[in-house]
């Protein structure tokens, strides 16, 4: 698995099911605030793996601060873990 992915310099829109093949097949973590992953995941556990950002309204600032705070503790985590989700003030494992 590897930590991070660039964004690309042009944005590229996925649907969901094209999101969720293409971290099956590339071994890919998603990252969402979208909670329709959640249920596909717990139907069907795709994606490959999922961190869902559970902060509420946040400004990008903070949630920048709040993924580098908590970098290497959400890396270490998908070892043990395949759904994560961040909180402000926890990081949970789910399953």
């Amino acid at each position: 698995m590897r930590p991070f992915l660039e964004r690309p310099a042009r944005r590229q829109l996925y649907s969901d099911s094209t999101t969720n093949e293409l971290s099956l097949r590339e071994h890919y973590v998603v990252v969402t605030k979208d909670e329709d992953f959640v249920d596909t995941f717990l139907l069907r556990h795709e994606p490959y793996k999922l961190l869902l950002i559970a902060t509420g309204n946040i400004t990008n600032d903070d949630l920048e601060r709040l993924f580098q705070h908590n970098l290497e503790s959400i890396i270490q985590a998908f070892n043990e873990c395949d759904f994560i989700e961040l909180q402000r003030t926890a990081l949970i494992c789910r399953l």
